[in-house]
């Protein structure tokens, strides 16, 4: 077999063997655009596992994705695709840089309580730059003028997060987790430029804000998320382990 290493990301790296592309999740962490880095034991594992759960669902919901096979314990196989550089933020509650950003007096797609853990009404969707030295919140005009995506295509990954979104608030909420808000990307496939992909990984404490439920009902927010990192809130690989078994039991 030829292996070939092709990319070392921030958490993952990427390489080809026999003509196929995988992902290998590492144990690294960082926060705070790269300016906080470590490395916690199961990390790796925890979202490689928790991706593959969620693509399989996802695939047989109706959305086409970049899955193709889970290669335990922390690799999985996947379809190569043109990352599109946008990332795409889901919003059902208010926490993190929207929270910032209003206190900065800027403008937003939709009015919030500015309170962290107010509830978004019926949610929201936004957009940020990829590959840009900082990533930073962009309009939809900006991604059309760019050619990044066509109208139609933005109303598809529009859609698609929307309904990425209901699948697994509905299955978390049945497990006593809030899915506050996460983050996705797409791509187009490399043999067919017009089919466009939900890429990278999908539903992990890496990616997605998940609450406590019962904690929030008494008027806490107990993180079970990378939250706990970047504000010193627990130890990140308790942490995920958990939120792993309470999620794939």
């Amino acid at each position: 077999m030829t292996t070939t290493r092709r990319r070392a990301g921030k958490s993952k790296d990427i390489f080809e063997e026999d003509g196929k592309t995988f992902f290998e999740f590492t144990d690294r962490t960082t926060a705070f655009d790269g300016i906080k880095k470590d490395e916690f034991p199961h990390k790796g594992e925890v979202c490689c596992r928790l991706s593959a759960y969620w693509f399989e669902i996802l695939e047989k919901e109706g959305i086409p994705t970049h899955f193709r096979a889970f290669v335990p314990p922390n690799i999985m196989e996947v379809e190569p695709l043109e990352i599109i550089p946008i990332e795409v933020i889901w919003r059902n509650f208010v926490a993190g840089s929207i929270l910032k950003r209003h206190e900065r007096g800027e403008s937003l797609t939709v009015e919030i309580e500015p309170r962290l853990g107010a509830r978004i009404p019926g949610g929201m969707i936004e957009f940020t730059t990829k590959f840009e030295e900082k990533d930073r919140p962009i309009d939809e005009q900006e991604i059309l003028d760019n050619g990044w995506l066509t109208p139609d295509e933005l109303d598809y990954i529009r859609e698609c997060t929307r309904l990425t979104n209901d699948i697994m608030s509905g299955r978390l909420l049945e497990r006593g987790i809030i899915l506050a808000d996460f983050k996705i990307e797409f791509g187009r496939d490399r043999n067919a430029a017009e089919r466009i992909l939900l890429a990278d990984e999908v539903g992990t404490p890496d990616g997605c804000r998940f609450w406590d439920l019962d904690s929030y009902k008494q008027g806490v927010i107990e993180s079970l998320d990378k939250d706990v990192y970047r504000y010193e809130k627990g130890d990140l690989s308790d942490v995920y382990l958990r939120i792993q078994r309470r999620i794939c039991g």
